[in-house]
């Protein structure tokens, strides 16, 4: 997909587009080094309850792709870029049992997040991380932040801050390369 492409489809969200072409050194280093995890190696465990009150425990998916995606309310873009992976992503991959995802509300109660989903018509999995332990195990800044974790339970991909939802169109090329049939 080309860059223009890309910020015709973050303009149509309603989001600001200039700070996705702007190369950053500085933050690229600053996001890196807030990164706890590393790519090939297993995240950190964690269980949770979700806004439907099922237990997720991130050790028990093994054998599926999973894809956690970290956010605030105070980055109001995060709800756009939820949209998206709800049509584009989750809508499409719905019927399969090898796949999971969890959005995970950074410093939210579970009554915020259920009241945020509701405001912005999301359906996707939620919990609440309200005292950012699950946050802390990973990251030390920036949301929105994704991970993906493949079928054997390692870290295949992680995205962060100003340019994620450039980091959302390579995030469907990995799942889409892991979940080949």
């Amino acid at each position: 997909m080309s860059v223009r492409s890309l910020l015709a489809i973050v303009g149509l969200l309603g989001m600001q587009s200039t700070s996705l072409a702007i190369e950053n050194p500085s933050l690229d280093a600053e996001i890196q080094t807030s990164t706890l995890i590393h790519q090939g190696e297993p995240p950190p465990d964690f269980s949770c309850q979700t806004t439907d009150g099922i237990t997720f425990t991130l050790s028990q998916q093994k054998g599926k792709v999973v894809l956690l995606y970290f956010f605030a309310s105070s980055v109001p873009f995060c709800y756009a870029e939820m949209r998206y992976i709800e049509k584009e992503i989750v809508k499409k991959l719905e019927k399969r049992t090898d796949f999971v995802v969890l959005c995970l509300a950074r410093g939210h109660t579970r009554e915020e997040v259920v009241r945020i989903a509701g405001e912005n018509h999301l359906r996707l999995p939620m919990a609440a991380d309200e005292s950012r332990e699950i946050y802390a195990s990973m990251f030390t800044k920036f949301v929105p932040r994704t991970v993906l974790v493949s079928q054997d339970g390692r870290v295949i991909y992680t995205s962060a801050g100003s340019r994620e939802f450039e980091g959302i169109v390579k995030l469907q090329q990995v799942i889409a390369r892991h979940l080949r049939d």
